[in-house]
C-alpha cells in the first residue's frame, strides 16, 4: 500500500508554475520526475467549492452544497481510513475547518484557525471576550494563517511518528492574499499587504494604480517562490528520512487568482481560466508502474484526483461514495486511454448571497452563467483565449448545447439536495475577522 502526501496550494494559478516568469525549481523537479497535467481545471473558483469537490469527488453544489459537508457525505479521508490508512490533516484555512464538518474521516485534524478556542480553559468565556482576544492576537501575528515554514515541520513530524500506510493533507495559505513579499514577515509588510489586498480584492479594484498593480504581481510571485522553496525543503527532509520511497506526492492549486484580467482581483469573479486553470502534478512511486517524466495534455478535473488515488490502491469504496462520486480515475488515461467527459464544470454559491455561478469549458469553448443578474457569456477559446469577446449570439447551436448542461446541473442540484438539511454555520468568535483579513467580505 502506498502513502499519499496531498499538498494543496490555495490560489495557485497555472501560469505561476508553467511559465518562465516565476522561479519554481522544486515544483519543476517534481513535475519533471512525475506526471504534469497541463490542462487541469478546478470545480470551484474559491476554497469552499474547490475543496468540497476535491475531498468528495462530487460537484460542489450537489448534496447540500459546498459550505458544509452534510453527515452522509463520504469523504476522501473516510475512504482511505476504510482501507486501512491512518489519516491526517494539518492546515490553517477557516473555509475547510471542523466548523464546516471537514474533519470527518481524519484520525488527526490539526487546524490553526484561532489561537483561542471556546473549549478547554476558556469554555466559559463570553463570546465577545473571545472575539476581542482573538482579534488582538491576530493583530500581533504577521500573517492571517500559519505559514509554510511552520506547517512543514508539523507535517514531517506527523509522518515520522505514523505507521504506514498514511494519507496526509495540507492546504498552504501563503499564496493567498494578502500577498507578502515572500517570507519577509515584518509588521510593516503585513499592514501594507492587508490594506492593499482589501483595496484590490474587496473595496475598489478599479482604483488600483499601475504601481500598486505591479506590487501585487511582484509580491504574488515572491509568495509562490517562497512556497516553492519550502516544499522543496519538506520533500528533501522526507527523502533523507526515507519517507518518500513508497509515497505518491500530489501538488495542486485549489483555484487561481485574478489580476484585473476581467476587472477584479482575487477570486470573486466568474469562472474565467485565470481562476479555474490550476497546476496538477502527481509523482508516483516506482511500485505504481506508471510512466512518468511526462506531460498529459488531455483536459482533466480536480474531482478526478480522489478516484485516481483510490484506484491506484485498488481501494474498496463505500456504496455512498460510489453513488455520489462524479469524478473518474485518471489511471486509464495514464495507460494511453481517455476520459469519458468533454465538458468541465465549475460552480459555486456566492458567499453572502443566494445566487449561483457556473462555468462550462471544452477544449475550444467556454460558457459562463451568473445567477445574480441572469447573465450569460460564451467565448471561442481558439480565437479568444483571454475570454474578452462574448459571442453568445453568434453561435446558437453551441449556446444551446451549453444551456442543456446548465439545465442539467440545476436539475441535479435539486434532485441530489432534496431532503438534505444543512445547519446554519455560526463561525466562532474571531473566525469572521480571520476571513476578513483574507479578503472575504
Amino acid at each position: 500500500m502506498t502513502n499519499v502526501l496531498f499538498l494543496v496550494v490555495d490560489s495557485l494559478r497555472y501560469d505561476a508554475v508553467a511559465g518562465d516568469e516565476f522561479a519554481t525549481p522544486n515544483l519543476d523537479q517534481i513535475a519533471d520526475s512525475g506526471v504534469w497535467f497541463s490542462k487541469c481545471f478546478s470545480q470551484g473558483i474559491s476554497t469552499a467549492p474547490a475543496m468540497t469537490s476535491m475531498l468528495t469527488g462530487r460537484y460542489p453544489l450537489d448534496y447540500g452544497g459546498h459550505w458544509y459537508l452534510e453527515e452522509n457525505q463520504p469523504t476522501m479521508a473516510e475512504q482511505f481510513q476504510r482501507n486501512g490508512y491512518t489519516t491526517g490533516a494539518i492546515h490553517s484555512n477557516p473555509n475547510v475547518s471542523h466548523l464546516r464538518n471537514f474533519h470527518r474521516g481524519f484520525d488527526t485534524f490539526e487546524e490553526n484557525i484561532l489561537p483561542l478556542e471556546s473549549e478547554g480553559m476558556l469554555e466559559r468565556a463570553p463570546d465577545d471576550l473571545l472575539r476581542y482576544a482573538n482579534k488582538f492576537i491576530r493583530l500581533l501575528r504577521r500573517t492571517p494563517y500559519m505559514p509554510a515554514e511552520k506547517i512543514n515541520p508539523k507535517l514531517a513530524n506527523w509522518i515520522s511518528r505514523t505507521d504506514e500506510p498514511w494519507f496526509l493533507w495540507t492546504q498552504y495559505m501563503d499564496v493567498h492574499g494578502p500577498y507578502l513579499p515572500g517570507d519577509d514577515f515584518t509588521y510593516r509588510n503585513k499592514i501594507r499587504a492587508e490594506r492593499l489586498w482589501r483595496k484590490a480584492a474587496v473595496n475598489s479594484p478599479e482604483e488600483i494604480t499601475d504601481d500598486e498593480h505591479e506590487e501585487l504581481l511582484r509580491n504574488y510571485r515572491l509568495e509562490v517562490e517562497y512556497l516553492d522553496r519550502e516544499i522543496g525543503q519538506l520533500l528533501d527532509r522526507l527523502e533523507r528520512e526515507g519517507d518518500l520511497e513508497n509515497t505518491v506526492v500530489v501538488v495542486v492549486g485549489d483555484h487561481g487568482d485574478e489580476f484585473y484580467e476581467h476587472g477584479t482581483y482575487g477570486h470573486g469573479n466568474l469562472p474565467y481560466d485565470e481562476l479555474t486553470h490550476v497546476p496538477l502534478i502527481i509523482r508516483f512511486p516506482e511500485v505504481a508502474s506508471v510512466e512518468q517524466s511526462r506531460e498529459v495534455e488531455a483536459p482533466v478535473r480536480c474531482i478526478d484526483i480522489l478516484p485516481t488515488l483510490l484506484d491506484m490502491e485498488g481501494a474498496d469504496l463505500s456504496l455512498e461514495m460510489e453513488e455520489r462520486m462524479e469524478g473518474e480515475s485518471l489511471m486509464p488515461l495514464l495507460q494511453d486511454g481517455e476520459t469519458s467527459y468533454d465538458v468541465v464544470v465549475t460552480e459555486k454559491e456566492v458567499r453572502g448571497g443566494d445566487h449561483l455561478r457556473f462555468g462550462f469549458r471544452t477544449e475550444g469553448w467556454k460558457y459562463l452563467y451568473d445567477g445574480k443578474n441572469d447573465e450569460r457569456f460564451m467565448y471561442d477559446l481558439d480565437k479568444d483565449s483571454e475570454e474578452k469577446e462574448n459571442v453568445l449570439d453568434k453561435y446558437p447551436r453551441q449556446r444551446e448545447r451549453f444551456e442543456d448542461h446548465l439545465r442539467e446541473r440545476f436539475k441535479s442540484i435539486k434532485r441530489t439536495s432534496e431532503g438534505i438539511e444543512i445547519p446554519d454555520v455560526d463561525d466562532k468568535p474571531g473566525v469572521e475577522e480571520r476571513l476578513q483579513a483574507l479578503g472575504y467580505k
